[in-house]
C-alpha cells in the first residue's frame, strides 16, 4: 500500500474555490481508479487556508501510472495552481511492505 499526503496552503481569496476543486477531484479519483481506497480532505481547524490531503492507493503502480496520468489531475493542477501559496507533496510505503508495490 502506498499513501500520499499533501500539505497545502492556499491564498485566502480561492479557498472555496480550491476547496470545491479538491473535493470534485477526490471524488474523481474515488469513482474512476479501482487502486484509489481512500481519499480524505481535511481543513486546518484554526486556518481555513491550510488542506491536508491524505490518499491510500492500493500500490505505488497503481499511483503511479492510473492517477498521475488521469486527465482530471492535469485539470485540478492547472486549475489550482494560481491560487496555491505552498505544496508539500509525501510518499509513504506501508511497513512492513506487503503486496506488490
Amino acid at each position: 500500500m502506498l499513501n500520499v499526503t499533501v500539505m497545502v496552503e492556499v491564498h485566502p481569496e480561492f479557498t472555496a474555490q480550491y476547496r470545491d476543486a479538491i473535493m470534485r477531484h477526490a471524488r474523481n479519483s474515488l469513482s474512476r481508479e479501482e487502486g484509489c481506497l481512500g481519499f480524505a480532505v481535511h481543513v486546518h481547524e484554526s486556518d481555513s487556508n491550510r488542506f491536508f490531503l491524505y490518499e491510500s492507493y492500493r500500490s505505488r503502480r497503481d499511483f503511479e501510472e492510473v492517477h498521475v496520468p488521469s486527465p482530471y489531475l492535469a485539470e485540478v493542477e492547472a486549475l489550482t495552481a494560481p491560487w496555491v501559496r505552498t505544496k508539500e507533496l509525501f510518499l509513504w510505503e506501508q511497513y512492513p511492505r506487503t503486496g506488490s508495490s
